[in-house]
């Protein structure tokens, strides 16, 4: 028979086991992504990048990005984007981390985004792709409250270019920006 002494401590150490098993930090494969630290490394390290600022604009699109630390779906901050630009070829607003991964390894990308007058579906989203053609996350159109997107991809290179892209006129915040091996997460 233990004592309640060893009882507790037992429990103690398995709860710490526990917690260690499944306290996987938020972006572990992507730095920042619930936007805690700011706007500057990682993010602004993807293709593209290198001599310009962390979030930079294209043939005149005229948004902007930066954090809200008064509108969170979790953590301190989100990443607030404004464009007042209507779609148009080569006009767009970006920011991009590069990741390491697992070539041709499925990956789940997720995200929380809150949409104020985005003016179509696909105005926002995220690309994973040098030739920034594969997006598992595109953004309704309209305003809508905090909203789960989620989507997979799979890539024959080592890396992944993570690019928030805005192409057409809205209001969005983004928060817990998350990569994971699709292998590893039960959902």
């Amino acid at each position: 028979m233990c004592r309640p002494r060893v009882l507790v401590s037992r429990l103690l150490i398995a709860i710490g086991a526990l917690a260690v098993s499944v306290a996987v930090p938020a972006d572990a494969l992507l730095g920042n992504g619930g936007f805690n630290a700011g706007l500057g490394p990682p993010w602004g390290t993807g293709l593209y990048s290198e001599g310009r600022p962390v979030w930079w604009n294209s043939q005149g699109c005229r948004s902007e990005a930066g954090l809200d630390e008064t509108v969170a779906m979790e953590g301190l901050a989100s990443l607030h984007i404004i464009n007042l630009s209507a779609r148009a070829p080569q006009v767009y607003g970006t920011m991009a981390q590069r990741i390491s991964i697992e070539p041709n390894r499925p990956y789940r990308i997720t995200v929380w985004l809150r949409g104020l007058d985005v003016a179509s579906a696909g105005a926002v989203s995220v690309v994973v792709d040098e030739a920034w053609q594969i997006r598992p996350i595109a953004a309704p159109a309209g305003s809508y409250a905090w909203t789960r997107l989620s989507g997979t991809f799979s890539l024959p290179a080592d890396h992944a270019d993570i690019r928030i892209l805005i192409e057409d006129a809205g209001e969005v915040w983004l928060d817990d920006l998350q990569v994971t091996p699709l292998d590893s997460i039960l959902y």
